[in-house]
């Protein structure tokens, strides 16, 4: 019945092939496409994919794009975040196969020694391929919105010189949808309850196609793996997975190189190698066996709070040929860290990180990629620049594997990420599962690990989020990532559970999700595992809710609806089925603290004081409850679209008071005051003791009235343990000098002491 539903959609490709010598070796993105709906298209796939179908009346757009994100591009769609208007955008034209076709020309000088192959990072989420009227790859087979597909299409390449070859790639949407629909199997990509969903269910050609050009010999995804001494000795392994895109057996051989950033030589290896026809063989260089992988105190990678993210550069160098030995086949180089990421349950069973042996509390946000996945690296570098700026050191990626350049600039600025799989969708949905999900999510899993492995700046991953999965879920996973050499921790699920395989995850999802007060962080009754409090590591929660700036608001939302709330602010606010669709839960909190608003001006300046006050306070406790607390997780960093809640800064990348609240709750050396029992701190987050400091205090009303000023010396204040400084008054001992006035402020500073 699905299937009866499909209609078809072509994209067009036109790529200028380089010239090819014996031993050139290219890889370059395909990113010129046409983008057509089936339902206006004629013939089948060996006709579209032929060299003298027409194309010219397609839209032209530019991969990787989602269907939707392609539409956009040509001019189809626009303004879709303004109040209601995505909704306006009919979702039943998804419901069928669309192509993409890609035209190119043969090289001069082309042979079939020469290897030639179509990569695929990321198709969303079924396809048939064809190229120059065959098909390659069926549905029944690709399939997978996180899996690499790779097309070794040499051997049906036109031979004649410029002559012209054709890629066309039908593709399906996926049923992928979360709350009531839990028979969905297709393990897609989904924004849970952060946001609508996307008309077209995220489906196209999501992530880059690449033509990766070599010789017989193929190297993909190197790992450089470190295990680090006590006295910071470091022995490195050397794999890459090296494939023989030939009919015959290869010999061939391997050197490899790595530089310091200041590109000098730090180590060179080599062994050789035989590969079978058609097979991919694993190539491994230990420290044991090349004696030059043993690194004496090399500069190592840090969390930029830490130390420096030193980066060091592989490069490696395949040679191998029916004909020649030492013929150059293929080559790759690299930027990776020496660095070495642990995990343990401490005395408290909660899990806690370690860098290089080191330990380190994570502060850090849920990331989100744009509604309709479009690339954006000015954004992106801004973003991650944020979340430096914010003194956060890490970011949580649920089911959103992000391209390769947000892992790369997280490996060059010193932040920490944590991916892993979605919850509430056809990722949780095991029930349903088939063996067809068995076959994806171990496929997407070795994938993704093989891809990620030789990042710097990735910590963990989190096998599934709120739930555990079956035990032959986690065990597919599990074994997926022992394929892939994976030499960071993994955490079964993101929320406090125990595994028959893995034990206690020793992490707890408890939310809150909306709007609580500044006490709740520290109250006794929220430091437990069972609510969100300052104990243990929280994988996701605080807040909630953070209405956009008044800039940002009148940019989303037209003059007729500005005023008062209504359906098109609860319309950006999480998706409509979930638990977070409206304002309900924050209004009456912030009206009963600030008064009633008359006005959106009035009411989004008022949100404003309210989500800086809420989120202040949760970082600042779990800050002092370092190492009781091993790790927060806002509940978000950034949103997809314009949104009410769940972010820092908005989509707009306008900081709102929460980007300064977690600034200044996070900044190196932090004074703080607690709300339960009017103590105040000193949290150091240097990762080093500091020392000669002065913490002040004042106590003032409303119209200036000094109540209290005092100064305390403080001598050192360790890395490891905040610092308690005093107790202040209670209010109940203040109100005698308060008299009818029930407020007054407190002012806390600290000071360099003029001998430090």
């Amino acid at each position: 019945e699905i299937m009866s539903m499909r209609v078809c959609v072509f994209l067009c490709i036109l790529v200028i092939s380089p010239v090819w010598g014996e031993s050139t070796i290219d890889k370059q993105r395909i990113t010129d496409w046409r983008l057509s709906s089936s339902a206006n298209v004629k013939g089948d796939g060996a006709a579209v994919s032929s060299s003298g179908y027409d194309a010219s009346s397609w839209y032209g757009v530019t991969v990787p794009c989602t269907i939707m994100a392609c539409l956009i591009q040509a001019g189809v769609y626009s303004n879709l975040f303004q109040d209601a208007k995505l909704e306006s955008v009919d979702s039943t034209q998804f419901n069928a196969s669309w192509w993409y076709r890609a035209q190119f020309s043969s090289p001069q000088g082309f042979d079939l020694s020469n290897s030639v192959t179509i990569q695929f990072t990321g198709l969303n989420y079924r396809a048939n391929v064809w190229v120059n009227g065959e098909l390659i790859g069926a549905e029944s087979q690709i399939m997978g919105a996180f899996r690499y597909f790779n097309f070794e299409i040499s051997r049906r390449m036109n031979k004649t010189a410029n002559g012209i070859n054709v890629i066309a790639v039908e593709v399906f949407r996926p049923y992928d949808r979360v709350f009531d629909h839990d028979q969905d199997t297709d393990l897609a990509i989904t924004f849970v309850d952060w946001a609508p969903n996307p008309p077209d269910y995220n489906m196209g050609l999501w992530r880059e196609v690449n033509m990766i050009v070599a010789g017989a010999l193929t190297l993909n995804t190197p790992l450089v793996a470190t295990k680090l001494s006590s006295s910071m000795q470091a022995d490195l392994t050397v794999s890459v997975n090296v494939t023989n895109n030939q009919n015959t057996t290869i010999h061939g051989a391997l050197s490899g190189s790595i530089y310091t950033p200041d590109n000098k030589p730090l180590a060179r290896f080599s062994q050789d190698v035989a590969v079978g026809p058609h097979q991919t063989v694993t190539v491994r260089f230990t420290s044991s066996a090349f004696s030059q992988l043993h690194i004496s105190k090399p500069a190592l990678w840090w969390p930029w709070q830490m130390g420096d993210p030193t980066l060091h550069t592989l490069d490696l160098q395949l040679f191998g040929s029916p004909q020649a030995k030492y013929q150059l086949s293929h080559s790759w180089n690299t930027s990776f860290g020496i660095r070495q990421m642990t995990s343990e349950l401490d005395s408290r069973g909660n899990t806690l990180f370690s860098v290089n042996h080191n330990p380190i509390l994570i502060r850090g946000a849920g990331w989100s990629p744009d509604l309709f996945l479009r690339p954006n690296m000015t954004k992106l570098k801004a973003e991650i620049a944020y979340v430096r700026d914010m003194n956060l050191n890490a970011i949580r990626l649920e089911g959103k594997m992000d391209p390769d350049e947000l892992f790369d600039e997280c490996d060059r600025l010193g932040i920490l990420t944590m991916p892993g799989w979605c919850c509430c969708d056809a990722w949780q949905h095991w029930s349903a599962w088939g063996p067809e999900q068995m076959l994806v999510s171990g496929a997407s899993m070795l994938d993704q690990a093989n891809r990620l492995r030789i990042h710097a700046s990735v910590l963990m991953f989190f096998i599934s989020s709120d739930e555990l999965p079956p035990q032959n879920v986690e065990q597919n996973y599990l074994t997926q990532l022992a394929r892939a050499e994976w030499p960071n921790p993994t955490v079964s699920a993101a929320s406090l559970r125990t595994s028959k395989i893995t034990g206690s995850t020793g992490v707890k999802m408890s939310g809150p999700y909306s709007w609580v007060s500044p006490n709740y962080w520290l109250d006794p009754k929220a430091i437990s595992n069972q609510l969100g409090g300052a104990y243990g590591f929280l994988t996701e929660g605080g807040p909630g809710e953070n209405p956009l700036t008044l800039e940002s608001f009148e940019a989303t939302v037209s003059p007729a609806n500005l005023w008062p709330v209504n359906s098109v602010w609860n319309y950006h606010c999480g998706a409509p089925e979930g638990n977070f669709g409206t304002l309900n839960r924050f209004t009456p909190p912030l009206y009963a603290r600030y008064g009633n608003a008359t006005s959106a001006s009035g009411y989004l300046q008022r949100a404003q004081a309210a989500t800086y006050e809420g989120h202040r306070a949760m970082f600042e406790a779990y800050s002092r409850n370092k190492y009781t607390s091993t790790g927060v997780i806002q509940w978000m960093l950034n949103s997809a679209w314009p949104s009410m809640l769940w972010h820092l800064y908005s989509y707009d990348l306008n900081p709102s008071s929460t980007y300064f609240a977690t600034k200044r709750a996070c900044e190196d050396v932090h004074i703080m005051y607690t709300y339960t029992d009017q103590s105040v701190w000193v949290v150091n987050s240097l990762y080093t003791d500091t020392e000669g400091l002065i913490a002040t205090a004042e106590i003032v009303t409303k119209d200036g009235k000094a109540l209290l000023n005092e100064s305390w010396p403080i001598k050192t204040v360790s890395e490891s343990t905040p610092f308690n400084v005093a107790t202040l008054p209670s209010a109940a001992t203040l109100k005698p000098k308060l008299g009818q006035d029930t407020v007054y402020f407190l002012r806390l500073r600290l000071w360099e002491s003029q001998s430090s």
